[in-house]
């Protein structure tokens, strides 16, 4: 840091002690599919927030690690501030033109902090910059006037006046990998690109320039947003040092509508037939005059945009109003209903971006079918008929049917299966995969599926886990009959550091076989899994069928036929279950973060009585796992190793 700090007192040494205020440019290359990108932007975003007067925060989306729709929007000027500045990585950020702090990770975010703001806050500049933009009358256009003036002498080598038209941009479902949704003060466009104008080199006390910068605004940007304004600043290209910045004001537009989304009374809907589905459409006015009046349309998935509504009313600044439309009626499965408005007060919508929203809404056939309901996902990535992929939380995460691209990781080397992101959503979020609604009058049922799933080796905030489910009110509630998390759950060892695990091989793969008796007839059943911001959990070849659980008998830590002693043990102890069929067996001790200490046992062991004895006299004291993985399913039982 001393380093960091000497160089811009250097570069300082030139100005006079006419000194003005200081505004510091923070530039942070960031990406949409950046998973530490979205670790550490909420702490950046704080420390900006707490110093409006001192700092202010640019931010270029990147394709580290991979392109994201919103960099895809502008490549030209992202790709052209990362070439100046070498960007080695993501999360990276400049402070006025320096990285911050030393070694390989230097530049990282993390090293902008309340000391190093207050540090370049406190550099000298003899400039003031002040600056308004405007938009031309049909909003495609911005002009940037600016006035620099400096208060004592300056001596440049390459100096540059830049200009970047910012967004605040806030999503209703992540529109990259890495789960983030609010995106500050991101580039959008540059001007006159990403060069700059040219300024003079050499300033005098009391010299005045005044500029005009235009030029045409990309249709995906919201004029009318609080968040929309043009930051500028002066950089030596040089050194890269920027000698001072300054930012615009919002400008409104004077007619202006805004669809504030559009909502459906539930989500989730259970019927024999159709549901009957009335959305309404929330209105508000970007504008600075009153609107009086909108028009409405509205489409179901791909179907045609129909006028649904001539709006008349009357909503002052920034008020909003809640349009209730007609009914619709939907088919079971998944719908997307949409909403565009257009015309407000009869004028062309000069600032489209914002005019539309969409809602999806799941539908559960509620007609029963006979068991057995086999599904092995294999029809080419679409949700077989009568299943639902449910968004509880509506957030654009949810199990997906997928694979993994020109491979066969499926169990028994299948295609397709279901795949729930724990690597990229946060802790605690929560999906469904909804079965066909099933006839479960019989005397006994079982559920066999197999799972894939492996830890993450820098531990989690909580362990993934993976719930059978059931509904009997539509998904108000639910009530779990199995569940399984952490080193329960895993089939695989942890992946190292920034690898996500994928099924590659068939070992991978392990069946469980659970007793779902319980569920009632007419409730709606579902896989329920939870991120722990963990691993990838793959689910594949589903048999919900009549008869008894598979494997290990009533297979759980609390069957009466499984038993571990002695418990605490010292030197050794001895693992006792039951085998209902002869079967493959692997015996795994963990230690308490999931990570493999020893492989007791992995071979074929015939059906009955099984005494399998662990060695603990070279462990240290503590808790452990013992894990019992069969062709049918896993069990751990919890082992205390005492000294």
């Amino acid at each position: 840091m001393k380093k960091v700090l000497l160089s811009m007192m250097a570069a300082a040494a030139v100005i006079s002690a006419n000194a003005q205020q200081r505004l510091v440019l923070y530039e942070e290359f960031s990406g949409e599919n950046c998973g530490p990108c979205a670790a550490a932007n909420p702490t950046l975003n704080a420390l900006m927030a707490a110093n409006t007067s001192k700092t202010i925060l640019l931010k270029y989306q990147s394709p580290i690690p991979s392109a994201g729709p919103i960099y895809n929007q502008n490549t030209v000027d992202v790709q052209a501030r990362m070439t100046y500045y070498s960007t080695p990585f993501a999360p990276y950020g400049r402070s006025d033109g320096a990285v911050l702090g030393t070694g390989q990770n230097a530049g990282h975010v993390s090293f902008n902090t309340q000391a190093t703001v207050d540090a370049a806050y406190a550099v000298a500049t003899p400039f003031t910059i002040t600056a308004t933009h405007s938009w031309s009358s049909d909003a495609d256009s911005i002009f940037i006037n600016v006035t620099v003036t400096s208060s004592g002498a300056f001596n440049g080598s390459q100096m540059r006046l830049r200009a970047a038209l910012v967004e605040h941009l806030l999503f209703d479902s992540p529109p990259g990998s890495n789960g983030e949704t609010e995106f500050h003060n991101v580039m959008r466009k540059m001007y006159p690109n990403a060069t700059g104008e040219t300024v003079p080199n050499t300033w005098t006390n009391g010299q005045t320039q005044n500029y005009t910068i235009s030029g045409p605004v990309p249709s995906y940007i919201d004029k009318a947003d609080a968040g929309t304004f043009v930051i500028l600043w002066l950089q030596d290209d040089a050194n890269k040092v920027v000698a001072q910045a300054a930012r615009t004001q919002p400008v409104s537009i004077p007619v202006d509508v805004k669809s504030d989304g559009i909502t459906t009374p539930n989500s989730l809907y259970c019927v024999s037939g159709s549901a009957s589905v009335v959305p309404t459409v929330t209105l508000k006015n970007t504008g600075t005059a009153a609107l009086t009046s909108a028009d409405i349309y509205t489409k179901v998935d791909n179907g045609a945009w129909t006028l649904t509504q001539a709006w008349t009313g009357n909503v002052a600044a920034g008020a909003s109003a809640n349009v209730a439309l007609p009914a619709v009626s939907l088919t079971p499965g998944v719908h997307f209903i949409q909403d565009s408005l257009a015309m407000p007060n009869g004028q062309t919508d000069v600032n489209l971006v914002n005019n539309w929203g969409y809602v999806m809404v799941n539908v559960h056939n509620t007609t029963t079918n006979p068991l057995a309901i086999i599904e092995g996902f294999e029809n080419g990535g679409q949700v077989p008929a009568n299943w639902i992929m449910y968004d509880a939380n509506s957030n654009g995460q949810q199990i997906f049917t997928t694979r993994v691209t020109n491979q066969n990781y499926g169990q028994a080397n299948s295609t397709y299966f279901l795949y729930h992101d724990n690597w990229s959503y946060a802790a605690n979020e929560a999906n469904y995969a909804i079965f066909p609604s099933a006839d479960m009058t019989g005397a006994v049922e079982a559920l066999d599926f197999w799972i894939a799933s492996a830890p993450y080796t820098q531990g989690n905030p909580e362990p993934d886990r993976l719930e059978v489910v059931y509904s009997t009110n539509c998904g108000q509630t639910w009530t779990s009959v199995w569940s399984q998390q952490g080193a329960a759950l895993n089939t695989a060892p942890a992946t190292t550091d920034g690898s996500r695990f994928l099924p590659s091989q068939q070992s991978n793969w392990q069946q469980r076989s659970i007793n779902v008796t319980s569920v009632p007839n007419g409730a709606m059943l579902a896989f329920r899994a939870t991120s722990g911001f963990g691993n990838s959990l793959f689910i594949d070849n589903i048999n919900l069928r009549p008869g008894s659980p598979l494997g290990v008998t009533e297979f759980s830590a609390a069957n009466s036929n499984m038993n571990l002693f002695p418990n605490p043990a010292q030197d050794k102890a001895t693992l006792s279950f039951v085998l209902s069929n002869s079967s493959n067996v692997s015996i795994q001790v963990m230690d308490a973060v999931g990570r493999l200490v020893t492989t007791v046992t992995n071979g074929n062991m015939d059906k009955g009585q099984q005494n399998v004895e662990i060695t603990t006299a070279n462990l240290p004291a503590g808790a452990y796992n013992v894990v019992i993985k069969t062709e049918a399913g896993t069990a751990t039982q919890r082992l205390t190793v005492v000294r």
